[in-house]
């Protein structure tokens, strides 16, 4: 099923995990003050965008701690109420397993063909006793389809990989695509059937 009504792609604001470069995951790192000001940015440049079209929109986050915290601010700058946001724990980042919490340096210490051996097979490589891209694939696919069968303009705060897997089953890319597709925290994209156009936010810089 294709979209028929935009789909607004936000990633969370900067945190301070990743200023250290460390993966996240499914653990959680606050925003930094430079995270606040982008989902503030995020949100004014999003309400000119929402402006353009008055209408019901849908408006879906990942339950993680960071894309609370960042769906909260642009909400503030939409005039939105806290419960306005419906959580979905599919749009939740990719689990990282034993990894989380380490950067890659750390990592391959113990694993140091760890970041070439995903690189090789971003579909099935799985860290150790997290997710593999097959299993975020399936539930990123199913948010698209009830998003595409609500006929609904939505929005989604959510993460850099799962945000990029998402965007790449609307783009109809493969595993290897979406790997190296861009997540920013200073722009968000709006997707419609088959497409995206990246909105930047000047003020996040």
């Amino acid at each position: 099923m294709k979209l028929e009504r935009p789909l607004y792609m936000l990633r969370h604001g900067e945190t301070a995990w990743n200023l250290e470069r460390r993966m996240q995951g499914t653990r959680n790192s606050d925003l930094t003050e430079r995270g606040q000001t982008q989902a503030q940015a995020m949100g004014r440049t999003l309400r000119t965008e929402l402006g353009r079209e008055p209408g019901p929109t849908i408006f879906l986050r990942s339950p993680l701690g960071r894309a609370r915290e960042t769906s909260l601010i642009v909400g503030r700058e939409l005039g939105l109420e806290p419960g306005d946001w419906r959580d979905d724990q599919r749009l939740a980042e990719l689990s990282y397993g034993d990894w989380e919490g380490f950067s890659w340096k750390e990592i391959e210490v113990d694993h140091p063909n760890a970041l070439t051996e995903w690189r090789a097979d971003p579909h099935g490589f799985c860290p150790p006793g997290g997710e593999t891209h097959f299993e975020l694939h399936r539930r990123s696919a199913a948010v698209l389809a009830e998003v595409a069968a609500s006929h609904a303009r939505t929005v989604i705060v959510g993460h850099g990989v799962s945000g990029a897997v998402l965007r790449g089953i609307n783009l109809g890319l493969d595993a290897k695509a979406m790997f190296v597709l861009e997540k920013p925290q200073d722009a968000f994209f709006r997707l419609t059937a088959g497409r995206e156009e990246r909105i930047d936010c000047k003020a996040c810089s």
